[in-house]
């Protein structure tokens, strides 16, 4: 098929619309065979983050896991393989499998996500954890929250497009404002958990698609606003949250005030240095951060090889950021530039929030480092997530002009 841009615009559409022409350049139908490679900087950020985890979840847990599993020191990094040959599964499914077949299971998707969140709340808590946010299943602990949030990234693509796609202002107000209703209810189930950190981790990304999709800064900063009432309720009403924000406020003037995590974090970036300790050699990990294989997992790497370790991590975080926005930029649809939008800003966004709270620039928060933390649904999702991103670079063709999308005004 022949195709090309229009030079008309309107004010109802976000991309620009197509009309056959002759001027010979060929795009291809989205559910031809994939004309493009890999994407190898993509993939070799995320392998190179995957084997940072190998490596630093078992220097970071071989003390603790000694200590703890009947002196079994390779316990925690044996249960990180298992679930990272998961994750590699689950990224190359989503590598074969083409992303248009995502856009029709996205409302099932939703829904069950919605009803893992549900039944979190009502099962009994798991034994030595500090809120109701992990479910056992066939012996595995899974966390919801994480596959809702990337459930509702997928469900408001969809709704992006079908907005996107209406020639009716009122019809495509009215299905925004459904939109923000299933959001909301999705975002209150994850609060009740409660998990503050991944309800405003799903928000970046909706705010960033809503940006994208033409929404008006004064509208986003209404729904922002709208939905922090419930956060600060939420926050008064669970005391070790304020206790949190109240020490990062505090610690900006005095060091000594920040919550002992933090501290400790700092510790442990301090004494790396530019070239760190060594492999093996952290102090900090010795029951002095908690966790030091999840959550603080970033001041072990600071720790064990210095700045320069640290920023190797920092450049793979960047190029992935770079690849993800460069595959929604060259989409050739809609649900393709609202998607791999959604995926890269909430990648970017727990890579943000982990590191800030090891740096004490963010309240301390538990949010894994993607791909390189121990865990389950945090890592098998990620990386599903990357799959979709390299099916989505595999099917854009390099030879064709950019067919992403422009900003327009609000069409409320």
């Amino acid at each position: 098929m022949i195709i090309t841009k229009n030079a008309e615009s309107t004010s109802s559409r976000s991309f620009t619309r197509f009309t056959p022409n002759t001027s010979g350049i060929t795009v291809p139908h989205p559910l031809e065979k994939a004309r493009q490679n890999l994407d190898y900087p993509l993939l070799v950020a995320v392998v190179s983050l995957c084997i940072a985890g190998i490596i630093f979840v078992f220097t970071s847990s071989a003390a603790h896991a000694w200590q703890t599993a009947s002196g079994q020191s390779m316990s925690f990094l044996t249960n990180h393989l298992q679930r990272l040959f998961t994750g590699i599964l689950a990224l190359v499914f989503f590598y074969h499998l083409k992303y248009q077949y995502l856009q029709r299971f996205a409302k099932a998707a939703l829904i069950a996500g919605v009803v893992a969140l549900i039944a979190v709340l009502f099962l009994p808590q798991l034994h030595g954890t500090s809120a109701k946010r992990w479910l056992m299943l066939f012996g595995l602990s899974i966390q919801p929250a994480e596959i809702a949030k990337y459930a509702l990234i997928l469900y408001a693509a969809r709704r992006l497009t079908e907005i996107e796609e209406s020639s009716f202002p009122s019809e495509r107000t009215q299905k925004f404002n459904a939109l923000l209703v299933v959001s909301s209810i999705v975002l209150l189930l994850v609060i009740l958990e409660p998990n503050l950190s991944m309800v405003l981790l799903t928000s970046a990304s909706l705010f960033v698609m809503f940006f994208l999709f033409g929404l008006e800064w004064k509208k986003i900063a209404l729904i922002a606003a709208t939905g922090s009432v419930g956060v600060i309720a939420v926050a008064l009403i669970k005391p070790y949250m304020m206790a949190r924000v109240s020490a990062f406020a505090a610690g900006i003037t005095d060091p000594l005030a920040l919550s002992y995590h933090v501290r400790q974090s700092l510790i442990a970036v301090g004494q790396g240095g530019l070239f760190g300790l060594g492999l093996g050699q952290s102090t900090q990990k010795h029951f002095y951060l908690p966790e030091p294989y999840n959550d603080s997992i970033f001041s072990i790497i600071g720790e064990e090889t210095g700045l320069l370790g640290s920023v190797l991590i920092l450049f793979a975080f960047a190029v992935l950021a770079v690849r993800g926005w460069r595959i929604a930029m060259h989409a050739t649809d809609r649900f393709s530039y609202f998607l791999a939008a959604g995926i890269t800003t909430s990648l970017i966004c727990s890579f943000v929030v982990n590191v800030g709270v090891n740096l004490a620039l963010l309240p301390a928060t538990g949010q894994p480092l993607p791909f390189v933390s121990y865990g389950g649904s945090s890592l098998v999702m990620s990386l599903a997530a990357i799959g979709i991103l390299l099916n989505m670079a595999k099917q854009q063709n390099k030879s064709a002009p950019w067919q992403g999308v422009v900003r327009t005004p609000s069409f409320v």
